[in-house]
């Protein structure tokens, strides 16, 4: 803007300058052309009264001129013909076709073939008929007139450099304000508020600035405000865990959150792009399409990235559609875990009747039975026995879904300092009847390990595993049980010599009431692996299956001392 404002003004300052030279070259020449015709008409004149009143010949008369090199004095006769002249001896020469002789008293400037050099000429015709023409060379006459041009010419050239100069120190003054308001606008734009000093020695630029400096404060704080909002509104969106997608009407992404950033893998450079680049699931680009155009509402599972997530497309009014307003609201959420717990419910319901069902049932039968007398004696104590074993069962699958129940909705755990060794012996001498009855051994080797604990769970633990090991293993089989402390982890071993599990069951015999052999009748209540892993999730710890069918299994549970 500075340079443009010195061009334009240097510009003008020239058009001025050459128009103003223009006028003045032509006025200084015609008052030289008016001078010189006056300074002729003055010279002829008195030549001519000379002339006059001289009683020699032309000849004698013209060479009494000879020696003024500023005039040149010719005389001619009636027919123009040359009788004398200062500056050449030949006579008799036809002058008649000089413009000067045909128009007497007029001041004509030309070039003299004679003496070679431009002249002013001027002739009259004197009382005898001869003509009378005196010339004096341009050469004397033009030096004023070039000596006040370059006057002028100078004086122009340095009052357009004072002009210069000066144009330079007032644009200084006036521009700089406008080039800290331009920074200070600049600033602006990137969030950053400076106050701008009022220093120009205008007061209008100043007031000018002044409410500069009101509008950026209250731009910064509409900005502000504005900015805080959206981190607001983007660390609720990013805390709500889940995925938010805004499109506009042509179907291009607007905004995201981080959730959403995790699930499609978005950068910044989806901003501004067409759904389908990033979005391959066909039935979410499909619902964006519809909303769209019909406003609808959708909502359904996706499976993305092996997660189900659930997603709602939402059509959002506005006013005015263009690019940067909301059309279409998209919410994903990742809903894997919730429809798993739903499945899980739903199957613990269906297992829990089953597995009640038909102890039940067996009650009922016996107690009919009874009831109608239609057993008797020895028969009657035959079915009392079998209600209790099938009331026993029922307790003992109460108490598990009691336990599971415990482990995952109790929140406070009341640990105490217990020692685990002796909570296996105990457990131990509890199942070594059960042990001995199917003529198996159990071998331990443990270590004294004082632990921070609940004493039921370790109980519990101890005892689920111990129980599987005899139940699923032959007669006349050992089982090796181990309670160390390595590097301040608590491992609790149990190998047994048994039936062995198949790959495709190992992963799911921690499933509640999941049983390898769906026709075995072993009196269990298919909770107690279920148990033991959340009791192993409690604690933080791992649990390790190793099997092959007909060699054996063994289980490792890694718990920390410190949990």
């Amino acid at each position: 803007m500075k340079k443009a404002i010195i061009k334009n003004n240097i510009i003008l300052l020239l058009s001025a300058f050459t128009l103003f030279f223009l006028i003045v070259f032509i006025a200084i020449s015609n008052f030289q052309k008016s001078n010189q015709t006056q300074l002729l008409k003055f010279l002829i004149e008195e030549v001519e009264l000379a002339y006059e009143t001289y009683e020699g010949t032309p000849t004698a008369f013209v060479l009494s001129y000879q020696n003024d090199n500023e005039r040149r004095i010719t005389i001619l006769d009636e027919q123009a013909f040359v009788l004398a002249d200062t500056h050449d001896q030949t006579v008799g020469t036809d002058k008649s076709s000089r413009p000067e002789i045909k128009n007497p008293g007029t001041v004509y400037t030309r070039r003299s073939a004679t003496i070679d050099e431009d002249l002013l000429y001027i002739a009259v015709i004197l009382d005898n008929g001869q003509y009378l023409r005196v010339s004096v060379p341009v050469a004397p006459q033009m030096a004023v007139y070039t000596r006040l041009v370059w006057i002028l010419v100078v004086t122009s050239v340095l009052w357009v450099v004072l002009y210069y100069f000066g144009l330079v120190e007032i644009n200084k003054n006036l521009l700089t304000p406008w080039s800290q308001v331009k920074k200070g606008l600049i600033e602006l734009n990137r969030g950053n508020y400076q106050m701008m000093s009022l220093f120009s020695p205008y007061p209008e630029i100043n007031e000018i600035i002044h409410e500069m400096n009101e509008i950026n404060l209250e731009t910064m704080k509409h900005l502000s405000s504005i900015e805080s909002y959206k981190l607001q509104l983007d660390k609720i969106l990013d805390e709500i865990k889940q995925g938010v997608m805004l499109f506009n009407h042509n179907e291009e992404l607007i905004y995201f959150n981080q959730d959403t950033q995790k699930v499609f893998g978005l950068t910044d450079a989806a901003i501004g792009q067409p759904s389908y680049i990033y979005i391959r699931d066909y039935q979410i680009k499909d619902a964006i399409h519809k909303a769209i155009e019909s406003h609808e509402q959708f909502n359904f599972d996706a499976k993305i990235e092996q997660k189900l997530y659930e997603i709602k497309v939402f059509h959002i009014g506005v006013r005015q559609e263009s690019k940067t307003n909301a059309s279409v609201l998209v919410i994903c959420k990742d809903v894997s875990q919730e429809r798993a717990i739903e499945q899980m419910k739903r199957d613990f319901f269906s297992h829990a009747s089953h597995e009640l069902k038909s102890p039940l049932t067996a009650i009922r039968g016996h107690a009919e039975l009874i009831e109608h007398q239609l057993v008797k004696g020895e028969d009657i104590f035959k079915s009392a026995k079998s209600i209790v074993k099938q009331t026993e069962t029922m307790t003992a699958l109460v108490e598990d879904m009691l336990m599971l129940s415990r482990l995952e909705n109790l929140k406070e755990k009341q640990f105490v300092e217990s020692n685990l060794a002796s909570l296996l012996t105990g457990v131990i001498d509890q199942l070594t009847p059960y042990a001995t009855q199917r003529q198996m051994t159990l071998i331990k080797n443990d270590q004294k390990i004082i632990m921070s604990c609940d004493p039921i769970d370790m109980q519990k633990l101890f005892k689920n595993l111990i129980e599987n090991a005899i139940k699923y293993s032959d007669e006349n089989k050992k089982i090796n049980i181990t309670l160390k402390l390595e590097n301040d982890q608590v491992i609790f071993i149990v190998k047994d010599q048994g039936f062995g599990i198949s790959k495709e069951h190992q992963q799911r015999v921690f499933e509640r009431f999941y049983r390898v052999d769906k026709g075995r009748l072993d009196g269990g209540t298919g909770l107690g692996l279920a148990i033991v892993k959340h009791i192993v999730m409690k604690y933080n710890g791992e649990i390790d299956l190793e099997s092959a069918l007909f060699k054996g299994t063994t289980i490792t549970v890694t718990l920390p001392l410190k949990s």
